[in-house]
């Protein structure tokens, strides 16, 4: 879904696929300057933004600012073989084509997404995170934080100034990529009986969170909650899905994420608008 100034772009198609769109208010923009909201839904938009811009600046004389909270391809930051399309940096050579005054997106999946985008302004996840935390009513004293790595810790541990956290070292078969076990790196806390808020950038199936909630349960935490800033709509899928049983039975009490990417509806999931 795209808007323009607050307004959402209707795209129709013709009997081809081709798209005709319309900008609701574009005489109303602003002098000189718009500000395009795109809350990715799936590939296509790509092309509706690069029409949307280009019209705004060919026909109207209008630059742009970019609102994209979930940045898409940002996993595919680094190719194994020449066969492999590099798609994040492809992606990121349109978006800079295209000319942006400065580009927004939230909590960005890794550093090499920042560097390759111009412009980059990077939206911390940290007012989320917050409201996750007083949701759960949390205090320093009853709540830990789990990270899934290392590096997810180094990131967001900073944002939650007093509270203590845990973090995951997972182990991986190379090969297929799948997640083979985990350790809980607690650095001597004591987990027992403590409410656990895991957070995380993204969420597919959740594969990394059940490993994660699993292996914390075993060490005798009670309640378990999970914060993403984007999570895919696979999270609901019954047959592939992880993190959805764990909710269902009750491991997990409560997801918490963005409407970034996540467009389903669950009894268990919170979504926060992002704006």
């Amino acid at each position: 879904m795209i808007w323009v100034d607050d307004k959402q772009v209707k795209v129709e198609h013709f009997p081809d696929g081709t798209q005709r769109i319309s900008i609701p208010g574009v005489r109303e923009i602003a002098p000189f300057a718009a500000t395009i909201l795109w809350k990715y839904d799936d590939e296509s938009e790509l092309s509706t933004l690069i029409y949307i811009t280009r019209h705004l600046k060919n026909e109207c004389q209008i630059n742009s600012y970019l609102t994209m909270p979930y940045l898409p391809n940002a996993r595919m930051d680094r190719i194994h073989e020449s066969t492999e399309c590099f798609t994040l940096r492809a992606f990121a050579d349109v978006i800079n084509w295209l000319g942006f005054v400065e580009v927004t997106v939230l909590d960005v999946h890794s550093d090499v997404s920042a560097a390759l985008i111009d412009r980059i302004k990077i939206d911390s996840a940290q007012r989320f995170i917050e409201g996750a935390l007083e949701e759960m009513n949390a205090t320093p004293q009853d709540t830990v934080l789990y990270f899934p790595d290392a590096g997810a810790a180094k990131r967001y541990s900073g944002m939650v100034p007093g509270m203590k956290y845990c973090y995951g070292i997972k182990h991986r078969d190379w090969d297929t990529g799948k997640i083979t076990g985990l350790h809980v790196e607690t650095d001597g806390l004591d987990l027992t009986g403590k409410r656990i808020l895991m957070i995380d950038d993204i969420i597919a199936y959740g594969g990394s969170m059940a490993y994660g909630a699993s292996e914390l349960k075993k060490m005798g935490v009670s309640d378990i909650y999970a914060y993403a800033s984007h999570t895919e709509n696979s999270v609901l899928d019954r047959e592939h899905g992880t993190l959805i049983y764990l909710l269902e039975n009750d491991v997990v009490t409560r997801l918490f994420t963005t409407d970034s990417l996540f467009r389903g509806n669950h009894e268990k999931i919170t979504v926060f608008p992002y704006r």
